[in-house]
Order: structure tokens, then C-alpha cells, then sequence
């Protein structure tokens, strides 16, 4: 395994030119304090293009005590952001797949490394039912990786506190600046575009896409799109669904402010 944890920036800036695996994380949370993830989105890169994706909501179990504490109020929050709902209400039913937590994340920080780090033959059998993996082509085991992110702050905290990977996460704004000498376009980060959401956001539409939802999927294969200079498709605004009102129709539709979201059975 490739071992980053106790680099310095510069360090671990330079490590990525001689690294053959990178790994774009995102995750997603309904609360940072305490601490309690929601969404993972992983991208494999090899040879200069994607090979494979990882993605799975996250929940933890004590909810009974969670929704009855100050706290939840930030899971209400962050749901205008991800548009994932607070795992104790039924609309949760629909982000699958789902990993469940305790205190800690570590059997699935397991996982994750395998992902990470295995061939495209293993991870064709999967990671179990809980966790979705897909494959786009066939790659080697390769135990030399470098996580990166945009903003490191969350994916280093959860990696480390509750998965146990060492690995410190790389800057991937500062790896492109490095290399390519200018920073990593962020323009049109959430609109103007298709996107590579999971299922679950692939059935939203928002009459607002200036204030589209973050998916971890999403951010972490667009980051890797960017990084490697693939031209994102651009989507047509009049080709998306917009609702006019807070009602039922398709399955559940509720309404955010300005934002409304429609879960299409």
C-alpha cells in the first residue's frame, strides 16, 4: 500500500507523478459534528482513465437518539445540499445501496481498499450487496494509490477517525497546478452538464440547476474528468422537468426553498 501518512504537502504533490493508481473520493455528510457520513463516490483512475466507480450511502444506527438531539437539525440542513434525506424518515428507503455504522467505518475502510487496490477480476465479484461497484475495464492489482479530493478536510477526518486508513488525502487542485501549471476549472461545477450521478440522485430533477444536489458519485468522477482534461457533456436546461408545485405525482415530490426534487418510480 501506498503509504502518505506522514508526508508533508509538497511530498505527497510530488508522489502522485510516480503513483500509477489515483483514487477521487467525495464524501457526503449529514452532520460533521459530531461526525456522521452519509455518501461515498470513489473513482479509479490507471493509465490515464477511469476503470472503475465505487458508491454507497451510509447510515448510522442509533437513530432513535440522533433525531431526538440537537443534532438533528443539521441531518434536516444538509438535506438542501445532497438532497438525502435523514435515514429516520421513509423517503431514506430509496438510497440504496447502504452501509450501516456504529462508531466506526472500519470493516467497510477494508473494502475500500480493495477497491483501491485489486484487480479488475476480484472486483467483478463485488464488495458485497451493500456497495456498488462498477467496472469499465480491465486493470491489475496495483498496491501503489493516492486518494485525492477537492477539499480534504472531510475525506481525511472520516478515512482516518473511522475507517483507519492512514492515508493522508492529496489537494487534487494542487496536483493540477503543479503539473499543468493552472488550476482545475471548477466553472459550471453543479450545472450546465450531465452528470454521473448514483441511482438515486439519477432520479431527481430540480427546477433550479444552480442549485443542483451534490452526489458523492457525481463530484468524485467529475473531479477525475477534470483532472484527466475529459470535456464534460453539457445538458440542455429545457430537456429537465420542472415542477411548479409541492405535490404528489410519481412517488414523492417535496419542496426546499426554491428547489423542488421528484423521486420517479
Amino acid at each position: 500500500m501506498s503509504n502518505t501518512k506522514n508526508k508533508s504537502g509538497n511530498q505527497l504533490i510530488n508522489q502522485v507523478s510516480n503513483t500509477t493508481t489515483l483514487i477521487f473520493i467525495d464524501f457526503e455528510a449529514f452532520c460533521t459534528t459530531p461526525l456522521y457520513p452519509s455518501e461515498i463516490g470513489c473513482a479509479r483512475v490507471q493509465n490515464g482513465s477511469i476503470v472503475a466507480m465505487l458508491h454507497t450511502f451510509m447510515s448510522p444506527t442509533n437513530l432513535d437518539a440522533i433525531k431526538n438531539s440537537k443534532d438533528a437539525g443539521q441531518f434536516y440542513y444538509t438535506k438542501k445540499i445532497t438532497g438525502i434525506p435523514a435515514p429516520w424518515l421513509p423517503q431514506f428507503n430509496k438510497c440504496k445501496p447502504c452501509i450501516k455504522y456504529e462508531e466506526n467505518l472500519k470493516q467497510f475502510g477494508e473494502l475500500l481498499i480493495q477497491f483501491c487496490t485489486a484487480n479488475s477480476t476480484e472486483l467483478k465479484n463485488g464488495l458485497g450487496k451493500d456497495i456498488n461497484v462498477q467496472i469499465f475495464s480491465e486493470f491489475e492489482q496495483n498496491d501503489d494509490y493516492v486518494f485525492l479530493a477537492k477539499g480534504i478536510d472531510l475525506e481525511n477526518k472520516i478515512l482516518s477517525k473511522m475507517m483507519g486508513i492512514e492515508n493522508k488525502v492529496v489537494e487534487a487542485d494542487d496536483v493540477h497546478k503543479k503539473f499543468f501549471e493552472e488550476a482545475i476549472v471548477f466553472e459550471n461545477l453543479h450545472s450546465n452538464r450531465n452528470f454521473d450521478f448514483c441511482d438515486f440522485h439519477k432520479k431527481v430533477s430540480i427546477t433550479n440547476l444552480d442549485k443542483i444536489k451534490h452526489c458523492a458519485l457525481d463530484d468524485a468522477v467529475y473531479l477525475a474528468k477534470l483532472y484527466l482534461h475529459l470535456e464534460p457533456t453539457k445538458i440542455d436546461a429545457e430537456s429537465v422537468e420542472t415542477l411548479t408545485a409541492d405535490v404528489i405525482q410519481n412517488g414523492i415530490v417535496y419542496k426546499d426553498d426554491e428547489i423542488v426534487i421528484e423521486f420517479i418510480e
